[in-house]
């Protein structure tokens, strides 16, 4: 599963405090996985059910529910939006995305439920029967409040902030957006649509946490651009540095290049 933040979910303690009560109160198992599938927190009735873990010693195999875990987060991961199914046991299962600036930055799954009243055909004792029918039911109406339950709890631990970054991600994603177009039209209203806020957001979140703007990282990127052009490739004219910059004219170029620089770009090039 590619994703370019998928290992940098943090979670803060408040997390924990409510997938333990959420689970508790449900009698359900809440885990958050990272987006490449990796357990980073888990509540109250982390451990599998002793149905669980019957399937798996007698019938199944640990593998086998970790590959159904992993097809299902892929499945979340195309599809954005919350999941629920039968695993090979006949337990119901629910996987909903943590969407971070629109990213599928990890998991909360929510299990070990069952659906209907049905035996599922896996069962070929009394112990497993009895388990089984330990575990809660949530059918129908039930089920879809408990998908809906899920989801705002989801929605609720994202508003919160309750999961971040140890990166500033907002920026990182800024960055992505401009280096990708950098020798295209960038407007403000694209990026802040790019980083998923509003326009006077983007400017305030730039001018208070950078001290800058949008125009002015936009310059930077593009004279780095430049900077990496003149040194690699000395037989370009200006005009062509200036266009494969994403600058109009090689004479606002040459302009804005002295003006950050302190050169002129061929100065710069004399210099590498």
């Amino acid at each position: 599963m590619e994703n370019p933040i998928q290992t940098e979910l943090i979670l803060k303690e408040d997390v924990r405090r409510l997938l333990d009560d959420f689970a508790g109160l449900m009698k359900l198992r809440a885990v958050f996985f990272s987006a490449d599938g990796k357990i980073i927190e888990r509540g109250r009735n982390a451990e599998c059910s002793a149905f669980c873990r019957f399937m798996q010693e007698r019938r199944f195999g640990v593998a086998a529910c970790t590959a159904l875990d992993r097809e299902k987060q892929r499945e979340c991961l195309a599809a954005k939006k919350i999941l629920t199914y039968r695993c090979h046991a006949g337990l119901g299962e629910i996987i909903a995305p943590v969407l971070f600036l629109e990213e599928v930055a990890g998991f909360l799954v929510i299990g070990q439920f069952r659906m209907d009243d049905q035996i599922p055909s896996c069962i070929q004792s009394r112990e497993e029967n009895d388990a089984y029918f330990a575990l809660p039911l949530f059918a129908g109406e039930e089920l879809r409040n408990l998908e809906h339950m899920v989801q705002v709890l989801l929605e609720y631990i994202v508003s919160k902030e309750l999961v971040g970054y140890p990166r500033d991600l907002r920026m990182f994603k800024l960055q992505q957006y401009i280096d990708r177009h950098l020798t295209e039209t960038l407007t403000l209203a694209n990026a802040a649509r790019a980083v998923a806020c509003s326009e006077s957001t983007l400017t305030h979140y730039l001018k208070e946490r950078y001290q800058t703007c949008f125009s002015r990282i936009v310059m930077k990127k593009r004279i780095q651009k430049a900077q990496k052009i003149l040194s690699e490739h000395p037989e370009w004219t200006l005009s062509v540095v200036a266009d494969a910059s994403g600058f109009e004219s090689s004479f606002y170029f040459c302009r804005v290049f002295k003006e950050l620089c302190g050169m002129t770009p061929g100065e710069y090039r004399k210099k590498r």
